[in-house]
Order: structure tokens, then sequence, then C-alpha cells
């Protein structure tokens, strides 16, 4: 007879890995956008562009099943939307308020329509890159992952009916369902007008990438495989396994166009990734990623995710105008950028997100009722 495995409220290694994925889309926005890159060297700077091309990519579909796997993981019976939604916002409005606040004085501003959008984190539902990428360039995906909060307690209760014999059923059409979703675009959406620097159709791209909608099968996975993983249906691929096959799926992707090449192609290294580390947590076997030094990264990555812009987009032309370099020094520019991008992510977490989130993510407790004395007397 097999020995149930007592499995843990709390996964911290998935906390850690947030931070590689957040570092991850940095390191893209450094390189790959062309008013940020500081390569002298155009063929180095090509190189390198195609190289972590799709990086940010991956990060942001590895970022929502990670985020659908988790909050289904540490969902409480005794929970209600309520709390949750409580819980949501005072974890990631703070840091989107100041964020979006600094990048809409440091970068001169935008439309009020299309700021006001951006405030209220409705901008990825308007099919332009312009509004979907403005103010805080990187806000679209939380726009994404603000639909999914609101729709998750209605979801937890269908994914938690789930029979154990179809919950891998669900997991591949879940799959199947975000696979489709470039194919769809490309029937569906017309092919003009087209974005000039990649050369792909802006409303196909729009599906593909910044619809809420067409993003929600990645979600919705993670959910499923929280279940899978509390079923104890998953004992395989070690941790290193999982991030071996992601790097070698990763540069097999960087050929794959657009649309297809955006989500299609590393949802499933994506989610082997998150199986394995969370398999691995429960074995007790994750060494690194559950460290100190990991976890407090972890816990800084989504201020890091959400200030990043304000070092690329202000620093970058306020200190070196449109200079570019030599590739070594270009090379330790990008360094500075993640090391500042850091420092300041900590400076917001430690004097926004996280008092702010303590303070308020809960409701303070009701005062203690005063029991009056009774007179020995009977009086």
């Amino acid at each position: 007879m097999t020995t149930p495995v007592r499995l843990p409220d709390r996964l911290p290694s998935l906390t850690g890995l947030r931070f590689f994925g957040a570092v991850a889309v940095v390191i893209f926005h450094a390189i790959v956008i062309p008013p940020i890159t500081v390569f002298q060297d155009e063929k180095v700077n090509g190189i390198l562009a195609f190289l972590v091309g799709k990086i940010g990519f991956v990060s942001v579909t590895f970022f929502f099943i990670l985020s659908g796997f988790v909050l289904t993981w540490s969902a409480r019976d005794d929970d209600t939307p309520r709390m949750f939604y409580r819980r949501r916002f005072f974890r990631i409005f703070p840091n989107h308020a100041v964020t979006w606040a600094a990048c809409l004085i440091l970068l001169g501003g935008a439309p009020a329509w299309v700021a006001l959008l951006n405030l209220l984190l409705v901008q990825s539902w308007v099919p332009r890159l312009e509004v979907a990428s403005s103010v805080n360039i990187v806000t679209w995906s939380l726009s994404c992952e603000v639909f999914f909060y609101a729709l998750f307690p209605f979801l937890l209760r269908g994914v938690r009916r789930i029979s154990r014999g179809r919950l891998w059923h669900w997991a591949v059409g879940a799959l199947l369902t975000t696979i489709a979703v470039p194919f769809i675009a490309v029937l569906v959406m017309p092919d003009q007008p087209v974005i000039p620097v990649i050369n792909v159709p802006t409303y196909e791209y729009w599906f593909s990438y910044n619809f809420p909608i067409a993003r929600l099968g990645e979600f919705v996975l993670g959910m499923v495989l929280a279940r899978i993983v509390r079923e104890q249906m998953w004992f395989g691929l070690p941790l290193w396994g999982a991030l071996a096959i992601l790097g070698v799926s990763y540069f097999a992707m960087l050929p794959v166009p657009v649309p297809y090449g955006v989500v299609a192609v590393e949802v499933i290294p994506s989610a082997l990734l998150v199986l394995a580390a969370a398999t691995t947590e429960i074995r007790g076997t994750n060494r690194f990623f559950g460290s100190r030094l990991s976890l407090w990264l972890g816990n800084i990555s989504y201020a890091l995710f959400m200030s990043h812009a304000i070092v690329l987009y202000w620093g970058r032309p306020f200190f070196l105008g449109d200079q570019k370099f030599s590739t070594p020094v270009a090379l330790g520019l990008v360094a500075l950028a993640v090391a500042l991008s850091i420092l300041l992510a900590w400076l917001l977490y430690i004097a926004v997100e996280r008092p702010i989130a303590r303070r308020w993510s809960h409701p303070a407790p009701a005062p203690a009722q005063t029991v009056p004395a009774v007179s020995s007397s009977g009086a």
C-alpha cells in the first residue's frame, strides 16, 4: 500500500522561479526594443535580439500558468470571492498605481482616455498595440490577470468539480485551446494594418498575445495542473529535466513566425516547468529555488516586473541620450540596468507593496467584547 504524501499548503520554490521570469522580461526589453538598446554594432545587436526575441513571450506564458496553479493550490475552502478580491487588489494595485503615475510623468504623459484605461487595467481589451502597451508597457499582462482574477472564484468551483479521472482531459483541452488561438487569429482577424517593426498584422498579434480571453486557457491550464499534482497524478520529470526541455525548445521556437511563435509553442515547456518545480518542492529536493536568496528575489519579482520600465524607458534617454556603445560596454550597461531595476524593485517592495498588503489585505479583527463584571452580591 502506498503511503500518501503530505502536501504543503505553500510552494515557496515557485516564488523563487518568478524572479527569473521577471529578469527575462527586463533583458528582453533592454535588448529587443529599438529605442532602448545601447549596442553600437548592429550585427551583434541583431544576433542578441534574435536570441532573446522570444524570452519575454515565454516568461508571460509561464506567469499565466503559474498564476492559475498557485492560486488554486493555496485556495482555502472557507475563502469567499469578496475576501479573494480584497487580497488581490491590495496585492497588485498599489505597485501598479505608483508605477503608472511614475511612467506617466517620466515618459511625457499619454492621452487622458489611454491613461485612464491603463489605470483601470482594461487596456488589453482594445485591439491597438499603442494602447495595450502604453504608459507602463508591461501592464497589458496585468490587464489579463485582472480578468483572470475576476473569474477565478467561479472557475475554481468548476475545477474542483472535475472528477479525478477527467483531470488530464481538461488539461489537454486547455492546452489545445491555447495552441488553437493563433490559427483562429489568422482565420478571422484582418491582415491590415501591419506592425512595422515585426511586420505582423496588428489584429492577429493583439488577438494572439494581448486579448485577455485568448490568454485564459493558460490560466485555466495552471488551475487544472494544480489539481493534478494534488491528486498525485504527476510524478515524473525532475526540475533540471524541465529546464533542459525549456532551453532546447526555446531555440527550436526562435524561427517560428508570429503569431504562432508568441504563445502556442511555449505553453507545453512552461507547463512542464511549473509541474516539475511543484513536485520537486513536495519531495523536498528543490535546493536553489527554495533557498532564502531565491525566495527574497521571488518576493520582489512583481515589483521588478512593474518598475523596470522606469529604468529602461526613462533612465536610458535621461542619462545616455541616444548614444550607442561598443559591445562590452553595452553588455555592462544591460547588466547595470538589471541591477538598478532590482534595486528599484526592492525599494518599491519594502515601501509600498509589503506594508500595504500586510495592513489592508485582510479585514481588521473585530474589537474584543468587554464582559461586565458580575458583583458578588448579585446586584
